[in-house]
């Protein structure tokens, strides 16, 4: 009876000793916790912490000039309040830049690697307007008029007013156009310099040679060899400048005239 009292008594004190090993824990953790707030409040009041520079890398088409207006009011921040998430947002803000990640270096300067949308096409609009698109259709900022990317050309009927930067084009015929691009890049990319301009007629894409004006139509598979086959017969068959060359048929090569 005596022992069990005991073994009672001994269970009671254990759980109070326990209970102050987690009190102490949780006054501890308080404790690191207040540290840590005091310590970025006052960081975050250190004139030597504040923002001074921003270097900007990975940009080529949106100029250093844009990126930098863009972020200016950051400049003179504390770097530990610089909202990370805002400044990718700022700079994503151009349908140019896919994205843009942002990193804070000691002691106040700010870096962001941006990662833009490559242009793909020009599609040129009923007011002969050329906009550049990326591979997925989206509309991009042109930077002047002057226009420096050696694209193809797709003529659409579409009006300026219906461009918008940073939207996608919803066109069936852009799409056969871009999936047709595409398969070029990647199957053929040596080829992809002699593109001149696309185009549809009867749901059907059309590439024309920037060399000659010949127009090709590709096949669906075997990319690669029917333009090989199509090199070969432009290089030996005497072939018209506005000749259309049918790629569709199987190791064979359709010339059309077209008077």
């Amino acid at each position: 009876m005596k022992h069990s009292k005991l073994q009672t008594k001994t269970k009671a004190r254990k759980r109070r000793g326990n209970s102050r090993y987690f009190l102490f824990f949780i006054i501890i953790l308080i404790g690191i916790a207040a540290l840590g707030f005091t310590g970025f409040e006052v960081l975050s009041r250190m004139d030597m912490l504040d923002v001074r520079q921003i270097e900007i890398s990975g940009n080529s088409a949106v100029a250093d000039s844009l990126l930098r207006a863009e972020l200016k009011p950051y400049l003179g921040q504390n770097l530990l309040k610089v909202d990370k998430k805002q400044v990718s947002q700022r700079v994503t803000a151009f349908a140019r830049v896919k994205e843009a990640r942002v990193r804070r270096k000691l002691f106040n300067t700010l870096l962001v690697q941006v990662t833009e949308r490559k242009a793909s096409l020009y599609v040129k609009s009923l007011e002969g307007e050329l906009f550049p698109i990326d591979a997925e259709g989206v509309v991009l900022e042109r930077f002047g008029s002057v226009y420096t990317e050696n694209l193809p050309l797709v003529g659409l009927l579409l009006s300026n007013s219906e461009f918008k930067s940073g939207e996608k084009i919803k066109n069936a015929s852009l799409n056969r156009i871009l999936a047709t691009h595409s398969r070029i890049l990647k199957e053929a990319p040596d080829f992809a310099q002699n593109v001149s301009e696309y185009y549809t007629l009867d749901n059907v894409v059309y590439i024309v040679d920037i060399r000659g004006g010949e127009r090709i139509i590709p096949g669906e598979k075997n990319l690669a060899k029917q333009l090989s086959r199509y090199e070969f017969v432009r290089d030996n068959g005497n072939i018209a400048p506005s000749a259309i060359l049918d790629l569709r048929l199987d190791n064979q090569v359709l010339v059309k005239k077209v008077n």
